[in-house]
């Protein structure tokens, strides 16, 4: 029989269900990746605070905001795909 299947759908209608341990590793991957943004976010603001020598770190919380937007759009991405 023909794959009937859209473009882009999962491939996950056969009816099983992900083991915990793929949930756990799956969550646990997004978390990391949101950590991970989140801190290269940090990072570049401090760099850029360092650059132009502001007196509050204006650049670390901008850039901090920057990398969590950054991860929340990829954990999200995940989530629905």
């Amino acid at each position: 029989m023909a794959d009937l299947r859209k473009e882009g759908e999962s491939a996950r209608t056969d009816g099983k269900r992900p083991t915990p341990q793929t949930s756990i590793l799956r969550f646990a991957g997004m978390g990391v990746q949101l950590a991970v943004a989140i801190g290269l976010g940090v990072v570049a603001g401090m760099k850029v605070d360092e650059h132009f020598q502001w007196e509050h770190p204006l650049g670390t919380a901008l850039f901090g905001l920057l990398g969590l937007a950054a991860g929340m759009y990829q954990v999200l991405r995940a989530l629905l795909s």
